[in-house]
């Protein structure tokens, strides 16, 4: 089985040191549950510290009681959040809880999951949105209320979701029922809330900490559009944040630290928007080339075609006046099958 690209050492963000500690992780968790849990010890970290897939490192990963949840935060919108889930998901099932165990006969238990996405970017976004796994799979046909998620059953407090019960067809053969042969036999569910300003402001409300990661970003983002540098802008943001009481006491522990971390996501989310865009343009040259080769290739498809109509014609212009000999020449004589083909067009002009 092939290896996943695996990156040891990956930096990491702001969104996760800010949740590392227990405290404020406990504290997000409760503002997106709608709990009130105070006992940090029931919150177990369960993130992958020390591997990330492809270039992206889990966020966070925690289990409390019997559930298992797994936070990201996004600058940027990935359709592709749900597979990247999925491999989270089975890293740490396989590390935690897939044992030898699972070939005995005995069920093994594990925890229900659950899976959020932190949303501040600056494409538009809704407040809340559903992405699912199923959304990559190719050969699946959606209904309308498919697509835009109105089939879908929230529980809001949870930040889970319960997919609509697949659709089943009637069969009066021996095997009774059977599934569609479009259905969906593996889902992912993932919800989107997008902490811009203007969105979920209760729940930023009820995480300070939350609310102030996503002050700082805005202002860094307001100086970058009034056209300072990045290095320049972070600076800035960090000592006001500092002086106006957001965050103070990270801020000032970590001011190098969180610098360095934030010009780093910065670039990172430039070189991806770049990447998208060579990939958008490239996609484009390619499809260029390839419709110029299918007009080639159409092109002497259709000359081929051409050729053999006029060349039977031309057979059988010949045969009617039984000049056999004249076929059989002009089979292997190009020049005198030209001069035929003059003939022939010379008597069908008079």
């Amino acid at each position: 089985m092939k290896e996943p690209n695996v990156v040891r050492n990956q930096r990491d963000t702001v969104f996760r040191m800010l949740f590392k500690e227990k405290k404020e992780l406990l504290t997000l968790y409760n503002a997106v549950a709608g709990k009130s849990y105070t006992d940090e010890n029931e919150l177990s970290i369960k993130t992958l510290e020390n591997a990330v897939f492809l270039t992206y490192k889990n966020d966070l990963a925690f289990l409390i009681r019997t559930d298992l949840y797994l936070y990201e935060q996004q600058s940027t919108v990935n359709p592709n959040m749900p597979l990247r889930f999925l491999q989270y998901i089975s890293e740490i099932l396989e590390k935690e809880y897939i044992t030898e165990k699972v070939y005995s006969k005995k069920r093994i238990r594990i925890p229900a999951p659950s899976f959020v996405i932190f949303y501040n970017g600056d494409d538009e976004q809704p407040e809340r949105k559903i992405m699912r796994l199923s959304d990559s799979f190719e050969g699946i046909e959606k209904s309308g209320a498919e697509k835009t998620g109105d089939t879908e059953t929230q529980d809001a407090s949870e930040g889970r979701c319960k997919t609509a019960q697949e659709e089943k067809t009637e069969k009066t053969a021996d095997e009774g029922k059977e599934y569609k042969r479009n259905a969906i036999h593996l889902e992912l569910v993932a919800v989107q809330l997008n902490i811009n300003p203007g969105y979920n402001e209760e729940l930023k409300k009820n995480c300070p900490t939350l609310m102030g990661y996503v002050q700082y970003w805005e202002k860094i983002r307001t100086k970058i559009k009034a056209g300072k540098k990045m290095d320049e802008a972070v600076t800035e943001a960090v000592d006001e944040c500092i002086k106006e009481g957001i965050l103070p006491l990270f801020f000032k522990r970590n001011k190098a630290e969180v610098m360095k971390m934030s010009i780093y996501e910065f670039d990172q989310k430039e070189y991806e928007k770049a990447i998208r865009q060579d990939g958008y343009e490239e996609g484009i040259e390619r499809g260029i080339e390839r419709g110029i080769e299918q007009g080639i290739e159409r092109g002497i498809e259709q000359g081929i075609e051409q050729g053999e109509t006029n060349i039977n014609r031309l057979y059988g212009w010949l045969f009617a006046q039984n000049r056999t000999e004249d076929v059989k020449r002009a089979t292997h004589d190009t020049e005198y099958q030209k001069n035929l083909f003059a003939e022939m067009a010379a008597q069908s002009a008079r």
